[in-house]
């Protein structure tokens, strides 16, 4: 027999990191909130430990952490003449099930969208007129996003600072950095950490593209350079360079996930 529980303020649909920043928003402002989740509890301790989470088997080939795709059916098709069909072995895209949801298995890329993303319409105009849109046809619904990079910015940097990313910045506020990025966007303040140690192919890279003049950078991660401890308080440790990353939750509490950067925290908030 169904239990009627008490009613509260919102509910969050899965409790990955979106969930989890939403929910602390709204509690830190009074709220009461719930958060749905179809998957399992899970927790960096015992859940994530070695050797059982180095299974490549379990998590590269058989994406245990992923969507169970035989029960729950996301369908596909290539234009608006096919007839949809499940998609029944996941590739690139691989939607996260379980607490933490996609943020336990990704792999700490942390780049920020470029001023022309939010304005891509008006640029593609600017550029190249409106017939060129128009000879795209009508199913070419592409638009500004209503927001800019510079209203968006206070926001990156608060998310880099949550997530303890570790980068060399190349524009703060319109001054171009040495070892950076020179092409990004202007950023308010350096990253929360420095690089990732660089490897042996990563530097003959770096040289070789350097003598031809490009402008290798490092890339900004939300794998710990450092021990670091984040707005919120809670403690990430320094990468150990094991490889487990993409499709695997990390040990060392050196990646930023719910787990590591806000649940915790989020889950002792009595509301």
């Amino acid at each position: 027999m169904a239990t009627r529980l008490q009613p509260v303020d919102a509910v969050t649909i899965g409790v990955g990191l979106t969930g989890s920043l939403a929910a602390y928003e709204m509690v830190q402002s009074g709220l009461k909130v719930v958060g749905f989740e179809r998957g399992a509890a899970r927790e960096t301790v015992p859940d994530f430990q070695s050797p059982a989470i180095h299974d490549e088997l379990r998590y590269s080939i058989r994406k245990a952490f992923m969507q169970d795709n035989a029960k729950v059916a996301v369908t596909f098709r290539n234009d608006s003449n096919e007839t949809a069909l499940p998609i029944r072995r996941w590739e690139s895209f691989l939607p996260g099930q379980g607490l933490g949801g996609s943020f336990v298995h990704w792999n700490g890329q942390s780049f920020r969208a470029q001023v022309a993303d939010f304005v891509l319409r008006s640029r593609t105009i600017q550029r190249y007129g409106q017939k060129f849109l128009d000879a795209c046809g009508p199913e070419l619904t592409i638009q500004d996003w209503g927001v800019t990079y510079d209203e968006l910015e206070p926001y990156y940097d608060r998310f880099e600072y949550l997530c303890g990313v570790s980068g060399k910045a190349g524009n703060i506020k319109g001054q171009i950095q040495p070892g950076g990025n020179p092409f990004e966007a202007p950023r308010a303040r350096e990253y929360p950490n420095p690089p990732l140690k660089e490897p042996y192919f990563g530097a003959i890279f770096r040289k070789g593209a350097t003598s031809l003049g490009y402008h290798p950078y490092p890339q900004p991660s939300s794998n710990l350079s450092r021990p670091y401890t984040n707005p919120l308080g809670m403690k990430l440790e320094q990468c150990i360079f094991c490889g487990f990353c993409e499709r695997y939750a990390c040990e060392h509490y050196a990646k930023a996930s719910a787990q590591t950067i806000i649940l915790p925290l989020l889950l002792k908030n009595p509301n």
